[in-house]
């Protein structure tokens, strides 16, 4: 029983030992920030030549996209200025990234054609997606 009671005081001690407290961050690097993000993204071949890859290759680009929209959406609508053509490509965004998951394009047994088209509508919205993040980095910063 005594074992058991330092075991526990021993245990309690080590929770105790939360190690450095962060510092800076936590505050929201803002469109130039998506904006850089956005020119990397479209470096990917995924964007650059949607027609020419098997679609199950791009689960990487798309899972890199899955925030953008929303990211786009937020600053479009809660800093000012407001962009509501940014609201727009970002919804266009959202639903093209929801049909490729939708299609389980990621699956080498789904549609290529009705992929490959989602894979376009992608880099279509994604391209109006990155002139609005642009134009409000730009008047951010």
């Amino acid at each position: 029983m005594a074992v058991a009671g330092v075991l526990m005081m021993a245990l309690s001690a080590c929770s105790q030992e939360a190690g450095p407290t962060p510092t800076g961050g936590g505050e929201d690097p803002g469109p130039p920030a998506l904006a850089t993000k956005l020119r990397a993204i479209t470096q990917d071949v995924c964007y650059r030549s949607p027609g020419d890859v098997d679609p199950s290759e791009c689960q990487k680009y798309i899972t890199q996209l899955n925030s953008v929209p929303g990211q786009t959406h937020h600053y479009a609508t809660f800093e000012a200025p407001q962009h509501p053509d940014a609201v727009e490509s970002a919804r266009a965004l959202r639903t093209a990234i929801d049909s490729y998951n939708n299609g389980r394009c990621i699956d080498e047994q789904s549609d290529v054609e009705a992929c490959t088209q989602s894979l376009q509508d992608i880099a279509e919205a994604l391209e109006d997606v990155e002139g609005d993040v642009e134009d409000m980095a730009e008047q951010s910063g």
